[in-house]
């Protein structure tokens, strides 16, 4: 449920600090083809290196596109690794650790995903793709780094949105965190207001709530603890497990 307003959100410039694994990706790929088809836009997808390109086309796009009749008709004229041509317009899939990658083409849309573990320096040139386009959307998401890398650039322009739910004990309206979103001895996810245990379903309904308005990115923050699959178990499993690198950026989606 809460990626179905960024399914919708149509803002020519979008960021995400994100968790692992939580369909970002899978969305991204779903809105490129559609603005290809129905918005005629050209698009530039990046991936860190080429070999990320080879693995995430073959393993994620043409797999989502060969399951489905509608997207096999879109890119019947051209399908490859490195394009996708649907209709009139493509997309292209590109690497950047290489100059090379970022010119040759251009584009009305650039996402840019794994953008922390991507060469900073080329995701900038890739900037020069849109300047002949009327519409010069860029979309930046990816597990963030450090401060200063990657999507924390854009988040610090964003309206920063966070997700918010109801406590079913309380009313209390609140957006979850670690440590104070779980109860650890009970091994549950909490309202911060009551204590009362969060159902999967309290945590799955909400709603964004920005927290400045009027700014140049829309912004959003997923974490695994929105996650309604992930439990609260997991994610203190994480947190004794993996280093406090690895438990902000992959599970917390904070630098």
């Amino acid at each position: 449920l809460f990626l179905y307003d960024i399914y919708a959100d149509q803002s020519p410039k979008l960021v995400c600090y994100k968790a692992a694994q939580i369909g970002f990706s899978t969305m991204a790929i779903l809105k490129s083809l559609w603005l290809a088809k129905h918005k005629h836009f050209d698009c530039v997808y990046t991936m860190p290196t080429a070999n990320d390109v080879k693995d995430f086309v073959g393993g994620k796009v043409n797999r989502i596109i060969n399951q489905n009749p509608v997207l096999l008709e879109y890119v019947k004229d051209k399908d490859s690794v490195e394009q996708k041509q649907v209709g009139d317009n493509i997309i292209y899939y590109r690497g950047t650790w290489t100059e090379k990658a970022a010119i040759a083409v251009s584009s009305d849309l650039n996402i840019h995903d794994e953008e922390d573990r991507s060469k900073q320096s080329v995701i900038q040139q890739y900037a020069s793709r849109l300047q002949h386009s009327k519409y010069k959307w860029e979309w930046h998401f990816s597990n963030p780094s450090v401060e200063g890398n990657g999507v924390s650039r854009y988040w610090n322009k964003s309206d920063q949105k966070h997700w918010f739910i109801k406590c079913g004990g309380c009313d209390k309206e609140q957006f979850l965190s670690w440590p104070k979103s779980i109860n650890i001895e009970r091994r549950e996810f909490v309202c911060k207001e009551c204590g009362k245990g969060l159902s999967r379903e309290e945590r799955r309904v909400g709603w964004w709530i920005q927290k400045y308005k009027n700014r140049e990115f829309s912004g959003y923050w997923i974490s695994l603890l929105m996650a309604p699959w992930v439990t609260a178990d997991e994610i203190i499993n994480y947190h004794e497990t993996k280093s406090a690198e690895y438990f902000a950026n992959f599970v917390l989606g904070l630098p």
